[in-house]
C-alpha cells in the first residue's frame, strides 16, 4: 500500500511541527538554525563501491541485503548552505536510541554523526529528532524498479526521479534531486517543510544534482 505524506505527532508530546515558519529574533538554545529540511537517502550498494566494501563493511558483504537507508535529516538554509555542530543543551543519545535507528540508517557511527552534525541544529532533542527522521523515511514508498535485484540499472539522473516520483506523486518539480559519483547513482535527497510534507529545494542544493548522462543503480550484494 502506498504511504502517504502526513503531519506526524510523536511520542513524548513532540508537536506536530518544531518550527513555527518564521525563525524568532533572539536565537535560544531551543532555536531551529535552518529554514528547512533535507532527508538524504543513499543506495547502499553505490556508496559499497565508492568507499563501504574497501573498508570490510558488514552492510557490503554478498548476502546482507542493504538497499536505501538514511543518511541523515539535515536542516538546510533556503538561501543555500547549512548550519553544522551547533551548540545545544539537549544530551547526546544513548544507546538503545542509537541502536534504534539501525534499521534505517545502517550503523551507530552514522546515527551518532548526523545527531552531532545536524541534529543538534534543529531545535529539539535527539529522540524528537530521530522520531522526525523515521517519520520522514517511513513515509516513503520505495519501486521495485529502483531497488536493483539481480542486476545493476542504467538510467539517465532523470529517469530514476521520475520513477521514485510515480511512487510519490506527491513530490513536485524541484522537490527532490538526485547525486552521483563515479558513475554510480549515489543519493535522493527530499526537500522537506517543516511538517515533513515536500517543498522545493533552494537553488544551490538543485545546482548540485547529478549533471552525468547515465549512471547506474548497482545492484545489492
Amino acid at each position: 500500500m502506498r504511504k502517504r505524506w502526513i503531519g506526524v505527532a510523536v511520542a513524548g508530546g513532540l508537536a506536530l511541527s518544531f518550527w513555527s515558519g518564521i525563525l524568532p529574533q533572539g536565537r535560544g538554545d531551543d532555536a531551529p538554525q535552518g529554514d528547512y529540511l533535507v532527508l538524504a537517502l543513499s543506495w547502499t550498494p553505490s556508496w559499497c563501491a565508492a568507499t563501504g566494501a574497501a573498508r570490510g563493511d558488514a552492510r557490503c558483504a554478498a548476502g546482507a541485503g542493504a538497499g536505501w537507508l538514511v543518511h541523515g535529516l539535515w536542516p538546510q538554509h533556503a538561501g543555500g548552505g547549512w548550519p553544522e555542530f551547533c551548540d545545544t543543551d539537549h544530551d547526546a543519545p544513548d544507546d538503545a536510541l542509537i541502536g534504534s535507528m539501525r534499521d534505517i540508517m545502517g550503523s551507530d557511527g552514522l546515527a551518532r554523526h548526523q545527531w552531532r552534525k545536524h541534529g543538534t541544529c534543529w531545535g529539539g532533542d535527539a529522540a524528537g529528532y530521530f522520531a522526525r527522521t523515521r517519520a520522514a523515511f517511513d513515509a516513503l514508498s520505495f519501486p521495485d524498479s529502483l531497488r536493483a535485484q539481480g542486476a545493476d540499472r542504467q538510467m539517465t539522473p532523470e529517469a530514476l526521479l521520475a520513477e521514485f516520483r510515480t511512487a510519490n506523486p506527491v513530490l513536485g518539480p524541484e522537490m527532490a534531486v538526485v547525486t552521483c559519483r563515479d558513475g554510480h547513482a549515489q543519493e535522493i535527497r527530499l526537500c522537506l517543510s517543516s511538517d515533513l510534507s515536500p517543498r522545493p529545494c533552494d537553488a544551490r542544493l538543485q545546482a548540485r544534482a547529478c549533471r552525468a548522462s547515465r549512471v547506474t543503480l548497482p545492484a545489492k550484494p
